[in-house]
């Protein structure tokens, strides 16, 4: 199991995940090196990795949806389907109504619909409902495992890229770049440079650019095993335009929430949440609804087992075995 360094080692790379292991080992006061070989080490047994994924901006101007489903028989052999299908980001078994809920990032309305359609034909498919988000309001950048002082992870977010406002449309020279990142997210930029015949200093430029206007997140991820919130869980809320605005505030106070999104439907918010146990959901849901007022929590699932998250393959403990990133 890791020790305090290798939670401070996640910990640097969940406040900049490309930061350079010398800044990364001073705060964790170890060499360049013994932080790099940790993190190796990490990412071997699955524990923890670097993911990449369509930034929130860029969804906003793509489709995205929530698609419950319920299966007739073979769950196994629909899941292992959609595992392999890069449309799908994650997958969920969830305790609730329907067997499955996936997160969809494709091209267009059109592309979902009928990507939803040829879902709904295949063998085992028993029933869908599809909801689109409408907003991402809120992902799970902000989430730590909480092994360094404030002054060490200020230290470590001088390397994050600023976050500022959607300038431009990634090009088709963006889109490789981000493509050859989607395997390994600390892949230098020397590599990348190789790869997509750009120099070093324009891939470091783009990456600074597509990461900062939120086309293209980076994150680092763990394994439930070592996360210490093992529950996940799906919180449904309906809350008016004014609760929306309240609600998008008050997300810096929730560190259970991994994601927030304003999709279609009655029930007009999702929020995905982990948690320590069980029974502190119903006081989460409690505290939601004492921070937004006009919020209303109308149903809620919890997670059996996660298959998927976001690209990534995993077992029953929520280790890595391997990836099938997300393409737009």
């Amino acid at each position: 199991m890791p020790d305090d360094l290798d939670y401070q080692i996640v910990h640097a790379l969940q406040v900049a995940p490309r930061a350079p292991w010398g800044v990364i080992g001073d705060v964790a006061g170890v060499s360049a090196a013994t932080a790099s070989r940790r993190w190796e080490r990490l990412v071997d047994s699955g524990l923890a990795w670097i993911v990449t994924y369509p930034g929130a901006a860029y969804l906003n101007t793509r489709c995205s949806a929530f698609v419950e489903v319920q299966t007739a028989a073979g769950r196994g052999e629909v899941v292992a389907r959609l595992a392999h299908d890069r449309h799908v980001a994650t997958i969920q078994r969830i305790a609730g109504d329907g067997d499955l809920l996936l997160t969809v990032m494709i091209e267009s309305l059109d592309h979902l619909g009928d990507w939803v359609q040829e879902l709904a034909d295949w063998d085992g498919v028993a029933r869908t409902r599809t909801r689109v988000v409408t907003r991402v309001l809120g992902e799970s950048e902000r989430w730590r495992v909480h092994a360094l002082t404030e002054d060490e992870e200020a230290v470590i977010a001088e390397h994050r890229p600023v976050s500022r406002p959607l300038a431009h449309e990634p090009d088709e020279i963006d889109l490789k770049l981000i493509a050859e990142l989607a395997a390994d997210g600390r892949r230098s930029a020397v590599d990348l440079a190789a790869a997509t015949g750009l120099s070093a200093p324009t891939v470091r430029r783009r990456l600074t650019n597509l990461v900062g206007e939120h086309v293209l997140s980076i994150r680092c991820e763990v394994a439930h095993v070592i996360s210490g919130w093992p529950v996940t869980a799906n919180v449904w809320a309906r809350a008016t335009s004014r609760s929306i605005a309240a609600l998008s505030t008050a997300l810096g106070e929730l560190p259970q929430v991994r994601v927030c999104c304003e999709v279609t439907g009655t029930a007009n918010i999702i929020m995905g949440v982990w948690l320590r146990t069980v029974g502190e959901l119903a006081e989460f849901e409690q505290e939601l609804e004492g921070l937004v007022p006009g919020l209303v929590v109308v149903d809620r699932s919890v997670t059996l087992a996660t298959p998927k998250r976001l690209g990534s393959l995993l077992d029953r403990s929520g280790c890595r075995t391997g990836a099938v990133p997300v393409v737009l």
